[in-house]
């Protein structure tokens, strides 16, 4: 058995046993973290007979090891409305421990739905590390006087220092990355048989169709995101080349000339580099832009990552042949839920894609006439008959033209069908859910 990542204080661990590549845990629980549902894969897994479970709260798992923080974090997320996702220790009824990756998603009528499976990119090791750090913030607080919520509180305080210090601006920052990887890593790594449970019976066959077009759907954000960046790296080219053009301006102050030939010299390239003064500002609201259509791309492709793992759990419930009527109900509800959240990102990234294309196009057409003054200017200076460094400031000039009217002309081209295909595939899924809504009422 490979080592389990440290996140007590101490280097002691206690015995842990592993979580199978093919598991697939489920458990709902009303508001208060009461348990109300759990399928076999957690009752075996928590060593817990099964009616030690029912009514319990769901914290009966819970191990002294995690980081009271991590908790704190989840409540306040699911209060927002929002799906929780984290690498949690659970601790079975023997004292053994045992490491998943959970999600948690709220429903609508109300309680929590949660589907875990086993880690599998490796992330947690990382992870860890910083559920150590969380540990010793809320000892230090306990040690200082404060009772379990404000230790919890000083853990949470702690994970977004170190957040930050990582360059991400928060936990959701954090669960748009990791659960995609990590749903994509487990269904690689499990015996995953797609083709068998869609033929164990109509029900299973639609929710197979749903986790299909899920996939679909995930491959046109793929794309989309592909395509961001790129644009971003064309918009840091132009800010750049924006860059050096205005250096420009330093070294015309810095020419030995005086009077008329000075004013014919210098003066389109004046005007030049004060337009560029302006582009400046117009790159960092477009960056702006950018960054909020990437943050919705990634908010996407966390909702896709989660439907697949709520889609594969109502395949296998209906496969099965115990009755799971209720709980496929409840995933039905978080999958509806997920997609009315992937209609509003998906309609308001367009909106967003269509002010990117606007605001690239009103960049060139703003940099189009001094772009021709400077261009008539290159064709009618001579370097060898100006004052000495001049030669060099007309290469430069020169070379800082080429690089601009490249990065413009990349910002342009891939910012005009920005987000056109990442509706793609969209229909056919609301197509799929629908398909699959009207099996499970149909009971077959």
């Amino acid at each position: 058995m490979p080592e389990a990542p440290r996140i007590s204080r101490t280097a002691a661990e206690g015995p842990r046993h592993e979580v199978g590549p093919d598991d697939l845990f489920f458990s709902t629980t009303d508001a208060r973290g009461v348990i109300t549902d759990a399928n076999e894969v957690f009752v075996r897994l928590s060593r817990h007979p099964r009616e030690e479970l029912d009514g319990a709260a769901h914290n009966i798992i819970r191990h002294p090891d995690m980081p009271g923080g991590a908790f704190r974090v989840m409540w306040d997320t699911l209060g927002s409305g929002e799906p929780f996702v984290a690498y949690v220790r659970n601790r079975a009824a023997d004292g053994s421990a045992y490491d998943v990756l959970a999600t948690v998603t709220p429903l609508p009528a109300g309680g929590f739905l949660s589907v875990r499976s086993r880690p599998c990119t490796g992330s947690f090791g990382e992870v860890a590390g910083v559920y150590r750090e969380m540990n010793e913030a809320e000892a230090a607080a306990r040690e200082a006087g404060a009772n379990r919520r404000d230790a919890a509180a000083a853990g949470a305080a702690r994970l977004d220092e170190l957040l930050d210090g990582k360059g991400l601006s928060g936990y959701p920052d954090l669960m748009w990355s990791l659960l995609p990887a990590e749903v994509a890593a487990w269904e690689a790594g499990s015996g995953l048989d797609v083709p068998g449970l869609a033929a164990a019976n109509p029900t299973a066959a639609a929710a197979v169709r749903v986790y299909r077009a899920l996939d679909g759907f995930m491959a046109a954000q793929e794309q989309l995101a592909a395509q961001l960046d790129r644009l971003k790296e064309a918009s840091a080219q132009l800010e750049r080349q924006n860059e050096a053009i205005m250096a420009v301006s330093a070294r015309m102050d810095a020419l030995d000339l005086d009077g008329p030939a000075r004013t014919l010299l210098l003066a389109p390239l004046q005007v030049w580099t004060h337009i560029h003064d302006v582009v400046g500002d117009r790159v960092a609201d477009l960056d702006a832009r950018l960054g909020e259509l990437d943050d919705l791309t990634r908010r996407v492709r966390f909702r896709i990552a989660l439907g697949r793992l709520h889609a594969l759990m109502v395949a296998r419930f209906a496969a099965a042949e115990e009755d799971r009527t209720e709980s496929t109900r409840m995933l039905l509800q978080a999958l509806d839920a997920g997609l009315a959240e992937m209609r509003r990102s998906v309609s308001r990234r367009r909106r967003l894609a269509a002010r990117v294309a606007d605001r690239s196009s009103s960049l060139a057409h703003l940099l189009e006439v001094p772009r021709e003054l400077v261009g008539s200017w290159l064709e009618d200076t001579r370097p060898e008959a100006l004052t000495e460094g001049a030669g060099d400031l007309v290469a430069d000039v020169r070379e800082a033209v080429t690089r601009s009217d490249e990065a413009i002309g990349r910002l342009v081209a891939l910012s005009a069908d920005l987000g056109g295909g990442a509706g793609i595939g969209f229909e056919e899924l609301i197509a799929a859910v629908g398909e699959l809504d009207g099996a499970v009422r149909a009971g077959c």
